[in-house]
């Protein structure tokens, strides 16, 4: 059977199911290990859209190989970061007690912190999959994080089904 179906027997994801009712839910969960950090992965079912093994099978690719989004995600970042300090400057304000800003900031010795440390001292923290939902050609989303115990400011990073990255959105 070609086509859409509702409910798919994939060799990376298992049994998945697309949502029973009408609303996006998360069809599959995971975790993967991107550097130092864990990071949490789900995957997105539209109930309208149904399942398409090409794209889980896509999904299935880049999954392995997440050190090399993590690389091109964190170089847009960098770039949104020069065209604009803005996240850099209201977590230094904000958040000028987390250990992490304290360090950036020591590091800085009274400059600005530079956008290279902020961005290397971001973290993943969750990937989306979506499952032919939202945006056509975004389908993995790379949220991004200074420090999630003491904020729930976010990067995210939306990038296309072939890896490049499509845009960086403030999200929280």
């Amino acid at each position: 059977m070609t086509g859409p179906m509702k409910s798919i027997d994939h060799p990376y994801f298992g049994h998945v199911e697309v949502p029973p009712v009408d609303e996006t839910e998360v069809i599959w969960e995971g975790t993967a290990t991107l550097g130092s950090s864990e990071v949490e992965i789900r995957l997105w079912g539209d109930p309208n859209c149904g399942l398409d093994t090409g794209e889980l099978d896509a999904f299935a690719t880049h999954l392995p190989h997440l050190p090399v989004l993590d690389t091109a995600a964190r170089a847009a970042i960098r770039e949104e970061l020069q065209q604009d300090r803005y996240f850099i400057d209201h977590h230094a304000d904000e958040l000028d007690e987390a250990e992490v800003i304290k360090r950036l900031t020591r590091e800085a010795n009274g400059e600005p912190i530079s956008v290279d440390a902020f961005t290397a001292a971001m973290h993943p923290v969750r990937i989306g999959l979506w499952h032919p939902t939202g945006e056509a050609e975004t389908r993995i989303v790379m949220d991004y994080t200074i420090d999630a115990a003491t904020s729930d400011e976010l990067l995210a990073v939306k990038v296309t089904r072939d890896g490049t990255v499509a845009s960086v959105d403030w999200e929280s």
